[in-house]
């Protein structure tokens, strides 16, 4: 029997036009697990499928421009990835000390947008954005 999450991810790649394979289902129920953004070594260490460098690259590329999951910048020398669940819009605040990441619900991302397209020059369209907060974890303080 299959689980919940199997067969949604199994729907999700049907969706964005990706043959259902055992390594991008379990990639995308593993990321859509997370409780925060992963580095692809945290990904290649975790996963419980393996996958090649190449096509472990490759497949989250494709799944980021398809919009599935997102980047995101936490200015460190690894690329970390995040699954997009539906309207769970949300950032991140990230200890320099540590790298202790924690989820910061509160973003009031369409007023944002209209201030910014309002105030630009030579902008109309704002189709999507990144916001990460950088300090020092209770812990390290």
């Amino acid at each position: 029997m299959q689980s919940k999450d199997i067969i949604i991810s199994q729907e999700l790649l049907k969706k964005h036009g990706y043959r259902v394979t055992e390594g991008r289902v379990a990639l995308l129920n593993f990321l859509s697990s997370s409780k925060k953004p992963l580095s692809i070594s945290e990904i290649q260490n975790t996963l419980s499928h393996k996958m090649d460098k190449v096509t472990l690259y490759r497949a989250l590329e494709d799944f980021v421009s398809s919009k599935i999951i997102a980047k995101v910048n936490l200015q460190s020398t690894a690329t970390y990835y995040e699954f997009i669940h539906n309207d769970h819009h949300h950032h991140h605040i990230v200890c320099e000390k540590c790298g202790k990441i924690e989820d910061i619900e509160n973003c009031n991302q369409i007023d944002l947008q209209k201030e910014m397209i309002k105030s630009s020059k030579h902008f109309s369209v704002v189709s999507s954005h990144s916001l990460e907060f950088f300090g020092v974890c209770k812990m390290c303080d």
